[in-house]
């Protein structure tokens, strides 16, 4: 019985820490959707307010992750910044068409609207160790649930139990109760019936003493 309250005692310290690292779970798979949202947002707008330049692909870098290195001018500077390969791949030689922000010569968008740099990367590490962390947490809040109702179900069956053995040795207590009574009962019958089978006293014949008839 002690187990089982050290038990319950220990679920119920741990379901606000489960609902919390459900919510926190999900908080960190909503932050690489809004980093996507805002890079797409902001691709948009050096499209508009960016400064055009000619780049040329450097090299194509075939790792866990294919990245272009561009090569580029921009304000009688050459410059080069990397681009990750994601839909197009171009191979060495190729020109491609940015746009530059004024205030930021290593930040421009291509014309396949991929970014410089690796921009979501580390968001998207967050978002796949939140989907980890809210399915661990839900899974935990579900079989919180699924034990309790077990428990439930449990203390149903034993009170169920319970009533049907009181039940019992309340018909088997009156039974007996019964038994007893009728037992009692039987002996002062048969005395009754006993008693009222006797005959009655026989009257005294004439001539016999006791009688009238001896005295004279």
């Amino acid at each position: 019985m002690a187990t089982v309250q050290i038990l319950r005692s220990w679920w119920r310290a741990r379901y606000p820490v489960y609902v919390l690292g459900l919510a926190v779970g999900m908080l960190m798979m909503w932050l690489p959707f809004k980093t996507f949202q805002d890079n797409d947002a902001w691709a948009s707008r050096l499209r508009v307010h960016g400064v055009p330049a000619q780049a040329v692909v450097d090299e194509l870098v075939h790792k866990r992750r294919n990245t272009m290195h561009l090569r580029y001018d921009f304000a009688g500077a050459q410059r080069q910044a990397e681009v990750g390969c994601w839909e197009v791949c171009l191979t060495a030689g190729s020109a491609v068409r940015i746009w530059v922000n004024p205030n930021d010569p290593d930040d421009f968008v291509t014309e396949f609207d991929i970014l410089s740099g690796h921009r979501g990367r580390l968001q998207g590490v967050v978002g796949a160790a939140g989907l980890v962390l809210s399915g661990s947490m839900a899974l935990a809040v579900i079989a919180r649930l699924h034990q309790r109702r077990r428990d439930r179900r449990r203390r149903d069956w034993q009170r169920q139990q319970q009533d049907q053995r009181q039940r019992q040795f309340a018909n088997a207590r009156s039974g007996r109760e019964t038994q007893a009574k009728s037992a009692t009962a039987e002996p002062r019958l048969i005395s009754r019936s006993a008693a009222r089978s006797k005959p009655p006293p026989h009257a005294p014949l004439p001539g016999q003493p006791g009688t009238d008839d001896t005295r004279h």
